[in-house]
């Protein structure tokens, strides 16, 4: 019955979303952000945990949408195109996955803003997925390549190791 700080009421939102609280987490994330008086960083990242509990609810228009609004507070980060890389993946969307990775790995990781970083998202994890949306794609080569590239950030990652031989077993 007590009234959150906008700092408390993140947190409080975020727990709700790691104990799978979807719901609850996203009027939290979203009382948060109309205060209007959150740190950016903490704003941000809200969209992207809002996006995560509507994909975990199976809202991809809405999970996208939470996504984009994270534009509204910064220029895209790496974590929010992967994210949005992966709802449109779900959705069967593979060229437009593709257009979001893509974007993640021109993006550059800032370890000095105080906002959340998850650095496989500035390499690997975009590398990696443009080697699914390539191979679906039906652009192997490509996908060859991504995969070499995911590679390149992490050599005895398992799912190289699985594409590589994927790829082996596969006729040009």
């Amino acid at each position: 019955g007590k009234t959150l700080e906008p700092r408390q009421q993140f947190y409080y939102a975020r727990e709700l979303y790691y104990h799978r609280r979807y719901r609850d987490a996203i009027a939290a994330f979203t009382a948060f952000l109309e205060t209007g008086r959150g740190w950016v960083e903490n704003e941000i990242d809200a969209c992207r945990h809002l996006g995560l509990c509507r994909r975990a609810l199976g809202e991809m228009d809405e999970a996208v949408r939470a996504l984009l609004r994270s534009f509204e507070y910064a220029a895209p980060r790496a974590e929010t195109c992967c994210d949005l890389g992966q709802c449109f993946l779900e959705r069967g969307d593979a060229a437009t996955a593709a257009f979001w990775y893509e974007l993640a790995l021109t993006r550059k990781r800032d370890d000095t803003s105080g906002g959340f970083v998850l650095p496989d998202c500035y390499g690997y994890l975009p590398s990696i997925q443009l080697c699914v949306c390539y191979d679906r794609l039906g652009e192997r080569e490509k996908a060859i390549e991504y995969n070499e590239r995911a590679a390149s950030f992490k050599p005895d990652a398992e799912p190289v190791r699985l594409n590589r031989a994927y790829f082996a077993g596969r006729k040009l």
